[in-house]
């Protein structure tokens, strides 16, 4: 009888320790959203047109007024990476927290961002 105790302590503290573990990770990638989120300009170096990105909090990807249909690739302090509907790979980086960068496969091109002045 006395041997089942610290079995079922020790059962309980994993338990406990892995749904913890699972919290902590929601919860920061969830903070991890909150570094993309946000409208930025970008000027096409060939065409010289202006582009405007707008992220939201759920990580919706609106392009020029267009809808982005992707699949998450990479959420990261670093980089958000995603793949859209054509296979083709964006690429946002940071510095400092702050996105600097979109990277278009398509194109082979890196744009710097700005942040888009309300």
């Amino acid at each position: 009888m006395r041997l089942k105790w610290p079995v079922l302590l020790s059962a309980t503290s994993l338990g406990v320790a892995a749904v913890s573990k699972k919290f902590v990770q929601k919860r920061e990638a969830k903070d991890l959203n909150t570094i993309y989120v946000g409208s930025w300009t970008f000027s096409h170096p060939k065409s010289h047109k202006t582009h405007t990105i707008t992220i939201y909090p759920d990580l919706s990807i609106i392009l020029d007024g267009t809808a982005i249909i992707y699949h998450l690739i990479e959420l990261s302090d670093q980089k958000l990476a995603i793949q859209d509907q054509y296979g083709y790979h964006l690429l946002i980086k940071t510095k400092n927290g702050t996105p600097v960068t979109l990277y278009d496969e398509l194109e082979d091109v890196s744009f710097p961002i700005l942040p888009l002045k309300q």
